[in-house]
């Protein structure tokens, strides 16, 4: 587990909220606190769906789980667009099972993708500051910390590569 903290506010939240960068992660949860607080539940609700809509649902997802950022953005950018900033904003995203398979596909990686529940990107706004924590769950006790160093290695590449500064706190 690693604590991001992104130096520059307004370029994470245009690549969180603006931009289709953060698309391809499934979220569990987002919170946000305007006039209001408003939390959205990212798990799918599969009695929302008719059955021939939930088999679509399978082939076209990666996870019938969580809903995926590019569905959920849309309605935390209108949540939180206007003049003023939010109070807070904290979004739970998962890695899609493709990318666990692979990140676990990775020689330097010590555990079978089949074991790694998640790899999840906390983002969290408070008090002015953009913190990104890495976390991982797996289905059984592991000790070894090769998919954690793997994970954190790719979120630093990733935030990297869309441009954003940030500093290990």
């Amino acid at each position: 587990m690693t604590a991001l903290e992104i130096k520059a506010t307004k370029n994470i939240m245009n690549a969180l909220l603006a931009s289709e960068q953060f698309d391809s992660f499934l979220v569990e949860e987002a919170v946000i606190t305007t006039f209001n607080t408003f939390h959205i539940d990212g798990h799918i609700v599969p009695e929302f769906y008719s059955s021939e809509e939930l088999e679509e649902l399978k082939s076209s997802k990666e996870s019938l789980s969580f809903s995926c950022w590019k569905d959920i953005r849309p309605v935390c950018f209108q949540l939180i667009k206007g003049k003023k900033t939010p109070v807070s904003f904290k979004a739970v995203l998962h890695a899609a099972p493709s990318l666990i398979e692979k990140i676990a596909a990775n020689p330097e990686c010590e555990v079978a993708a089949n074991l790694i529940r998640s790899l999840v990107i906390n983002i969290r706004y408070e008090s002015g500051k953009v913190t990104c924590i890495t976390g991982s769950a797996f289905t059984t006790f592991i000790m070894d910390k090769s998919v954690d160093k793997l994970w954190d290695s790719y979120v630093r590449r990733l935030l990297s590569g869309f441009g954003l500064d940030f500093e290990e706190v």
